[in-house]
């Protein structure tokens, strides 16, 4: 039963949990003021979904696609008839042998030349989408069609001649599913903001939860009700509009309601947008990658954010699992409403999710509502301007509610907890490291963080401030011990080895046992037996690397079905090798029962 149990491990990407997963590819492509979306199934067809203005086709969206190297050309989906989403369309679909065209169909549909450029390129391709519809992707991935022409799945109905936006009310809205991962596209559905006509709320209460959503007509005060946050409680949001733009794009508002110190979600957005509105990440074109279990939104400069779906199961963080390791209280070249920053770091044995994580700033409270993943020795900020561009060259963050963290200058005191336990703290007054245009590092990572434990910061980062958020602390001289780890699913388990201070100089062997023994090896005692799990695992894909630089991986098992050792009592250990075939590091023995 053992060979066979890792016999299925041929079944699945060896990717760790610190790479970018593999399978369904989601860009929103920097298109200007407008929306233009390329999906790479996991089987490698591409499709499309709007293509913004005139121009934008060849400019922008055929570029992204022929980057994801498609082995395939199946749908294009067009929200509405509005110019920039539509604009471009007919020059992907002129030069790319997609299959089909969908659109809402010619119920009060507008004429222009926009219009009829696409109605040309589109030719006998061109279908209308039907209501509950379920268009197959490839690879397992799918799209459902929620919402057209005011018409909701399930049977509700919205008159769009009503609305103050007749031809944004029609918007078609689709639900993307892979494994575990959702995402929400709308067009420019309206919400019932200006006069316009409430179809977000039937059609959201019919799609339900996702995990990423497109903001809905760029972030107009038009759009994005409480309701439909409400209804599809995601952890990500996304938006894409141009660079100083004449509509106000993400207005103030709409970020305020999606972004909030009770339940603070992450929110990405293509450019800076029509003015100084903060409360969210500026990427360009934003990547999101999934395995169906977990995804990555990545920024164009390759800085990224990582999640766990929705309904993966992850264990609440233990008390020292997640450090304070910097403070940026007072910056110097930018404002301090631009420039401050909280960064933590992970220094448990395995990933761990941040969803109902709170940052405590005094009396002021923030609940971390995005379910971040977050790696053994990968730090992460916690900023209160995601802009590169104001808040003095930081990389991508988790940008905070508008006006939810002010740090004191001069003294204050920070906590991370989560319900009752105060999972870290850090408290500073007059005279602690740090200081104007200066951030506090902390020095030792497992120690008590006093003022003795902080060093001021020596190496500039952006333009001239002193940090170093995103990365390891300069001044940093934590003794990371060697660790394993194992996480347990219905269809899987998964093995974590961390050995922070070794990464890219060692191999890192993740060995399996049917039991615990004194085991001598080199110059070392592994603390298992030599059994055939043991032998299994080491001759199974994945189960021996060279440690990557970051110092920590992982390696999937996946359980056949039904499983055939329900109840197993396995065990795990981490072991490090130099080219000597010495171990220079290795873990304690971890216990683990099959489900």
């Amino acid at each position: 039963m053992l060979a066979t149990l890792f016999a299925s491990l041929l079944a699945l990407p060896q990717g760790s949990q610190a790479d970018a997963p593999v399978g369904l590819t989601v860009i929103v492509v920097d298109v200007g003021q407008g929306d233009g979306i390329v999906v790479r199934a996991p089987d490698g067809m591409v499709h499309v979904i709007d293509a913004g203005p005139g121009g934008q086709g060849t400019a922008a969206m055929l570029p992204v696609m022929n980057a994801l190297q498609p082995i395939g050309y199946g749908y294009t989906f067009l929200s509405h008839f509005h110019e920039d989403h539509l604009g471009g369309l007919d020059e992907v679909l002129t030069a790319r042998p997609f299959q089909i065209a969908l659109d809402r169909g010619d119920v009060n549909r507008p004429s222009n030349t926009g219009v009829t450029n696409y109605l040309n390129a589109a030719g006998a391709r061109r279908q209308q989408f039907v209501i509950g519809s379920v268009y197959q992707l490839g690879g397992g991935a799918v799209v459902r069609c929620v919402a057209m022409n005011g018409q909701v799945l399930g049977g509700a109905f919205v008159d769009p001649t009503q609305s103050a936006q007749e031809e944004n009310s029609r918007s078609v809205a689709l639900r993307l599913e892979y494994g575990q991962f959702s995402m929400w596209f709308g067009g420019d559905l309206t919400g019932g903001g200006n006069s316009t006509a409430d179809v977000e709320g039937p059609a959201s209460l019919a799609c339900g939860d996702v995990d990423v959503y497109k903001l809905n007509h760029h972030g107009s005060n038009t759009s994005t009700s409480l309701n439909l946050i409400t209804r599809l409680q995601p952890e990500l949001a996304v938006v894409s509009c141009g660079v100083g733009n004449s509509f106000g794009h993400p207005t103030a508002t709409i970020v305020n309601r999606l972004n909030q110190a009770a339940a603070a979600r992450s929110l990405l957005a293509t450019t800076t947008g029509s003015a100084n509105t903060i409360g969210f990440g500026v990427t360009g074109s934003i990547r999101i990658d999934s395995d169906g279990r977990r995804y990555r939104a990545t920024a164009t400069n390759g800085s990224f954010l990582d999640f766990f779906c929705d309904e993966t199961p992850v264990p609440p963080v233990a008390a020292g699992q997640l450090r304070i390791s910097e403070l940026q209280r007072n910056p110097n070249l930018v404002p301090d409403t631009n420039g401050e920053y909280v960064e933590v770091i992970n220094v448990g044995s395995q990933p761990i999710g941040l969803r109902g994580v709170r940052l405590v700033d005094g009396a002021s409270a923030i609940t971390i509502a995005a379910n971040y993943l977050l790696v053994p020795g990968r730090p992460m900020l916690f900023q209160v301007d995601g802009a590169s561009s104001r808040n003095g060259g930081q990389p991508l963050g988790a940008a905070l509610p508008f006006g939810s963290l002010s740090l004191g200058d001069t003294s204050d005191s920070v906590a991370l907890t989560q319900g009752a336990t105060v999972l870290d703290s850090v408290t500073y007054g007059p005279g602690f490291p740090g200081g104007a245009g200066v951030a506090a590092e902390l020095v030792d990572l497992f120690a008590p963080p006093s003022a003795a434990n902080h060093v001021a910061a020596q190496q500039a980062y952006g333009p001239g401030e002193l940090g170093s958020p995103g990365r390891r602390n300069d001044g940093e001289n934590t003794a990371h011990p060697v660790q394993v780890a194992v996480s347990v699913a219905p269809d899987r388990f998964t093995v974590h080895g961390t050995a922070l201070d070794f990464g890219g100089i060692a191999f890192s062997v993740l060995l399996l046992a049917e039991s615990q023994a004194a085991t001598p090896f080199a110059n070392a005692v592994i603390p298992l037996a030599i059994d055939g799990l043991f032998l299994a695992s080491l001759g199974a894909p994945g189960f021996v690397a060279l440690l990557p630089t970051s110092g920590y991986r992982s390696v999937d098992v996946l359980i056949p079905q039904p499983n055939p050792l329900p109840g197993a009592v396995l065990h795990a250990a981490h072991v490090l090798l130099d080219i000597n075939l010495q171990v220079p590091g290795l873990s304690p023995a971890v216990t683990f029962v099959l489900p």
